[in-house]
């Protein structure tokens, strides 16, 4: 599931841990914004992709300075 995927990026990269109820109440107010003001779904999906780009690339980047550092040690 979705929270699944978000208790887990949050967990490694914020070392946050949130309750599944939190989560909740934030999915159900961005659906509330969306409905209210449907342009505000543009914006969010573009947040969304961004940030999932940016924690993508910096994951890459850990994961290839671990593997340099296997090899040369």
């Amino acid at each position: 599931m979705a929270e699944e995927k978000i208790q887990e990026l949050m967990r490694k990269y914020l070392g946050v841990s949130v309750p599944r109820l939190l989560i909740g109440i934030i999915m159900l107010v961005f659906g509330l914004l969306i409905l209210v003001k449907p342009e505000l779904l543009g914006i969010l999906v573009a947040l969304y992709l961004i940030i999932d780009g940016i924690l993508v690339i910096f994951d890459e980047y850990i994961k290839s300075r671990i593997a340099g550092k296997a090899v040369a040690g």
